[in-house]
Order: structure tokens, then C-alpha cells, then sequence
């Protein structure tokens, strides 16, 4: 059933909101009223398609490409659950909800400590008054912060010079259950490129999250690039001789 969810002011100012594309922050914002009272709801973009944008002409493989976009933003995170995955909106902890019901299985408790993170990005919105703390920081979430090799809070802008630190992914890869064998350089190489270009700012420990989910989403799909897709050829081939079949020579 769908409920009442407050959008407060301070979510369009938000750094993550805005890193993100308009339909994506839509998208965030009807989750909100299809979301469990714990901030659950099963992960399939069909359904979520129906629910958010049932007069849109959107297909579920787009919602899925936005649904990947706010989990890049950090803005949701993706968990399995007796054999099912499903989504957790980020900070939902924080509303003030009376009477909750669960309707899905709780986000993992473990992969979710905001008082671990420095980010505080924004409060997606309460129901009720619409006041309290930020919601969305999860950021480093039980990760032990190196001796300083790496400020894990110092922020800094994607370039392609860019090394994870590897006390950190270390940390984070194990908490993932990851083996240190898939960060080759690479798949990291495709993670730097991809961001690279974006101009986008993030600390050390986000950036280093971030590189964690593209190595886990590329081990599930078997793929360790993200190929982009291939243009076609506008130059004539003049080997093709196919324009010349049908026609009958004349004696």
C-alpha cells in the first residue's frame, strides 16, 4: 500500500540528488511512497515501472539504468533476501513513522551504520512533520579507516591518475566478500575512465565504495568492461557486391 512521504527542502540542493538526471530524482522520490515503512521494496524495474511512471512512455530497461544511477549516487543500495533482491533507500532510519509495517525483508543491519560516515548529504523527507536529521550517509559502514596512508574523508575529483588505497579497498572488499583478485588494473582502469570525465567530487572512502559496486556488479555479470556500444560505419563498402544481384546481363 502506498504511503505519505514528506520531500524536504533541503533534497534539491543535495550534492547526490543533483548529481543525478531529473527522471532519476523522480524516480527517488516515488520510491519513497512505494517503500515499506522500514524503506524496502523488491528490485524489479517492471514493477517499479508500474508504479512510478504508469503513463509514462519509459521502458523497464531504462528504469533499471535509473535505478543503477541512484545506487551509483549512494542514494539506495541494492541486498538479497531469501533468494530475492531487493532495495533499500538510504537513511530511511531517520523518518518518523508511526505504526511501521514490514512488508519486505529488513536491509541488512551490518552494511548500515551512519554514525561510521562524515557525509551527510541530505534527508530524503519524513512522514509527519518533516523535520530530523540528514537520512542518506552509509558511507564506510563498519570499515576501519587507514593508519593515513589516504584521508578517507578528504575529497577529491576523479582523474585519471586516480589509485584506490589499498588498506582501504582491502577493507572494503572483504566486507563485501569480494576477493582481492578481481581489482585488476584493468577493471579499475574502466571505473577510472567512466568517472573521469564526469567532473564529479567524492571522498577517498566513497570513491573507493563506488570501485567495490562496479567490481561486484561486473563479477555478476561475468563482464569486467564497460564496452561502450559500437558505432556503425558511415563509409561505403566497396567490397560489397550485393547491389549488383538480380541484375541480367544482355547478350
Amino acid at each position: 500500500m502506498a504511503r505519505i512521504r514528506t520531500v524536504k527542502p533541503e533534497f534539491w540542493s543535495s550534492e547526490q540528488v543533483m548529481s543525478c538526471r531529473p527522471l532519476a530524482r523522480l524516480l527517488f522520490i516515488g520510491l519513497w511512497n512505494f517503500c515499506d515503512d522500514g524503506g524496502n521494496h523488491p528490485l524489479s524495474p517492471r514493477t517499479i515501472k508500474a508504479l512510478v511512471f504508469p503513463g509514462d512512455d519509459l521502458t523497464s530497461d531504462e528504469v533499471s539504468e535509473l535505478l543503477g544511477e541512484l545506487e551509483d549516487a549512494q542514494l539506495t543500495r541494492r541486498y538479497t533476501a531469501e533468494g530475492k533482491q531487493y532495495l533499500h533507500v538510504m537513511g530511511w532510519k531517520h523518518q518518523k513513522i508511526e505504526k511501521k509495517n514490514f512488508r519486505h525483508p529488513p536491509f541488512p543491519a551490518a552494511l548500515y551504520d551512519e554514525s561510521s560516515s562524515d557525509r551527510r548529504p541530505l534527508d530524503a523527507g519524513r512522514e509527519g512533520n518533516g523535520t530530523g536529521e540528514d537520512q542518506h550517509n552509509s558511507l564506510g559502514a563498519g570499515v576501519e579507516h587507514p593508519p593515513e596512508s589516504v584521508d578517507p574523508t578528504a575529497a577529491c575529483q576523479m582523474s585519471l591518475e586516480w589509485k584506490p588505497d589499498p588498506r582501504l579497498l582491502a577493507a572494503f572488499a572483504k566486507r563485501m566478500g569480494l576477493a582481492e583478485a578481481l581489482f585488476t588494473h584493468e577493471a579499475i582502469g574502466a571505473f577510472v575512465c567512466h568517472y573521469a570525465a564526469s567532473g564529479r567530487f567524492e571522498t577517498q572512502l566513497a570513491w573507493v565504495s563506488l570501485l567495490v559496486k562496479w567490481i561486484k556488479r561486473d563479477a555478476a555479470t561475468g563482464a569486467s568492461v564497460h564496452p561502450f556500444p559500437l558505432r556503425k560505419a558511415r563509409e561505403p563498402d566497396f567490397d560489397d557486391t550485393s547491389w549488383a544481384e538480380g541484375l541480367m546481363v544482355k547478350a
